[in-house]
């Protein structure tokens, strides 16, 4: 059985589609985490919808606690109070399944967070959408799953400037409607 020149030009549109629209989820979330460190709170605020769901388990880490916020104005309360503050995050494993539609991705990683004499780690859970032109965080779960603390002598230098000689003060490149 052939396939129609109209039929292969319509699956490889689908493919191009799915393959920029999982590059665009992974650049959101390599987004969230240098806007996260580097203190943008504005920018980082852009990366989530307008009635986005975030999810803190075991926060702060090694509590048992957890916290929820929704929407974007009681999730800056929250980010306000950490962002640029020292620590550096790191992610591995992001894992990104779009659904067949291309209207909704689920990621998932691994991540590491650096603080002042302690180290934690656990997974990031994303579901991300087309909103408003631009593939946003519909909802994120933090889970803190392990972590410990180290005796310190001297201080760490967890406190320079996270853009310090870097060429965008830290921030990722964008390219497009966002870029600055």
């Amino acid at each position: 059985m052939s396939v129609s020149i109209e039929e292969e030009l319509a699956d490889l549109r689908a493919r191009v589609e799915k393959g920029e629209a999982t590059e665009t989820c992974r650049c959101r979330f390599n987004e969230y985490l240098y806007y996260l460190d580097g203190g943008y709170l504005d920018d980082l605020m852009e990366l989530f919808a307008s009635d986005a769901r975030l999810e803190l388990m075991n926060f702060p880490p090694g509590t048992g606690g957890d916290l929820f916020y929704t929407g974007r104005e009681e999730i800056r309360k929250l980010y306000a109070e950490f962002a640029g503050e020292g620590a550096r995050h790191h992610s591995a494993n992001v894992s990104i399944v779009l659904s067949e539609d291309c209207d909704r991705a689920e990621l998932i990683a691994y991540f590491q967070t650096t603080l002042e004499y302690a180290l934690t780690g656990g997974v990031y859970e994303l579901e991300l959408k087309p909103t408003d032109g631009d593939w946003r965080i519909s909802s994120m779960r933090i889970s803190s799953t392990w972590g410990w603390s180290v005796p310190h002598v001297a201080p760490p230098f967890l406190k320079e400037s996270f853009g310090a000689g870097t060429l965008r003060e830290g921030r990722p490149p964008v390219i497009g409607s966002r870029s600055k």
